[in-house]
């Protein structure tokens, strides 16, 4: 019985993520849009990724990257200038990956996709 309720609560929890994984993958945009003003490089990539933030005057900008299910990952990043920000990645499992910008006070928003190979 107890296996069993831990399954359905599993199974709950599968469809919380994939509903709000479905509402995310709803929003983004991808860099050959022509709204897309976050760019992120090189797509795929293996080692570093750079998020460049350069076609955006944005005070405090909040950079997060989940994985494809919604989980936040370690971000080890650095600042290139120019506003631009290198990331290492070279930790995270092969796949996809969301890079969340915000910025409340101008209440920008973006979700950029990117590839880990």
């Amino acid at each position: 019985m107890l296996i069993k309720s831990a399954a359905i609560i599993a199974l709950m929890v599968v469809s919380v993520f994939a509903n709000a994984q479905q509402e995310t993958l709803a929003s983004i945009q991808t860099n050959n849009d022509p709204k897309v003003k976050v760019e992120v490089f090189p797509n795929p990539t293996t080692d570093f990724l750079t998020i460049d933030l350069s076609k955006l005057d944005l005070k405090k900008p909040n950079i997060e990257i989940r994985n494809i299910i919604g989980s936040k990952m370690a971000m080890i990043k650095e600042d290139e200038g120019d506003k631009k920000i290198r990331v290492d990645v070279t930790s995270y499992p092969r796949g996809y990956y969301l890079v969340l910008v915000k910025d409340d006070q101008s209440k920008f928003q973006q979700t950029i996709r990117f590839s880990k190979k």
